[in-house]
């Protein structure tokens, strides 16, 4: 019976090796005129992409990475994979854009960074955006010294504890335009913080280009309520400083929210985020002479407890619409609790 079936079996056909297939596959796929991309001496041509000049991809790596939610270096790694052209082209941006949020990741970059030739021939590194977050019940590992490295390209930082710890204000202390050395940021354009003391906040206002400053976000990061501003801080001005973020619930009285109005004259968008039960000081707060007259654009998070609602008839809310609607503004609310959210635009 077996050897009658291995009579009526047919010839297994011959298997190609890789390399055959490969070749066979290049053959019909040059003879087709519709994948046909070999110049006229049958050799392959270059991608199209080998075609665009270093200086157009990178600006085209940039809008990519710039685009992308999260600052991270994901992105930067996927495009230096597409092929040699976009790996060549790309690898100067390798620290354009990194986040951080350990300490292997912190000494692992600054161990990269002392490879670069940037680094060797200036002891700087090119990273414009930058976000560091803390691990758990520890604070920022070795941040002073990536801070110097990077200071004088970096136009994007974000800070983030996971709750208040060990001040790093000394490292900012003292810093000035005129010091080489200093944690000065001439070229800074957002600066974002979460969790700092009072005299971190001064101490990094201080430290910023208030010709470059251009965006700012402080969460959870307040002044004391009695703290009294010394004239050098009232006196500070950011003409470009258009955006301002205040996140933490704070009082509208509280000095914070009053002097960041103060030092940007020219500001469009205010963000601030309130309990219900202080409605009537922001109110106030946004009626008095403390906010530009160039403010259009309030965004307003309203906490209420969790069976309370909060509509635009209610009586603690209705002198603030009034307000918006006859200043002009774009209103923009949200009322948010526990298990869920609604806005007013």
């Amino acid at each position: 019976m077996s050897t009658r079936v291995k009579e009526n079996l047919s010839p297994l056909p011959e298997v190609e090796t890789s390399n055959e297939a490969a070749a066979d596959s290049e053959s019909t796929l040059t003879r087709d005129p519709k994948f046909d991309v070999s110049s006229s001496d049958g050799e392959w041509s270059r991608p199209l992409n080998d075609g665009l000049p270093p200086e157009i991809l990178i600006e085209i790596f940039k809008a990519a990475i710039n685009d992308a939610w999260d600052p991270s270096y994901k992105t930067m790694a996927s495009l230096l994979l597409v092929c040699r052209t976009w790996n060549e082209a790309g690898v100067g941006l390798k620290l354009y854009k990194v986040s951080i949020t350990t300490s292997k990741q912190m000494d692992a970059l600054l161990g990269y960074i002392q490879t670069t030739p940037l680094f060797r021939e200036s002891g700087r590194a090119p990273l414009q955006l930058l976000c560091v977050e803390t691990e758990y019940q520890k604070d920022f590992h070795r941040l002073s010294e990536l801070l110097t490295l990077c200071r004088t390209s970096l136009r994007i930082l974000h800070l983030s504890r996971f709750f208040a710890s060990v001040p790093i204000a000394e490292l900012l202390q003292e810093a000035r335009p005129e010091s080489e050395f200093g944690l000065y940021f001439p070229n800074l354009a957002a600066l974002c913080l979460t969790k700092f003391g009072p005299q971190e906040l001064i101490s990094f206002i201080t430290s910023v280009n208030p010709l470059t400053l251009e965006h700012l976000e402080v969460r959870d990061t307040f002044l004391r309520f009695d703290y009294i501003l010394p004239d050098e801080l009232a006196a500070l001005c950011f003409p470009r400083l258009k955006e301002i973020v205040d996140d933490g619930y704070a009082r509208p009285e509280n000095p914070t929210i009053g002097w960041l109005c103060q030092i940007a004259p020219n500001l469009e968008m205010l963000e601030l985020s309130i309990v219900r039960e202080r409605l009537p000081a922001l109110t106030e707060f946004l009626a008095s002479n403390r906010i530009p007259k160039t403010l259009h654009r309030p965004r307003l998070w309203i906490k209420i407890n969790k069976y309370d609602h909060l509509g635009l008839e209610s009586t603690d809310l209705v002198p603030l619409v009034q307000l918006i609607k006859e200043r002009g503004w774009t209103r923009w609310i949200c009322v948010h609790m526990s298990y869920g959210s609604w806005m007013y635009e």
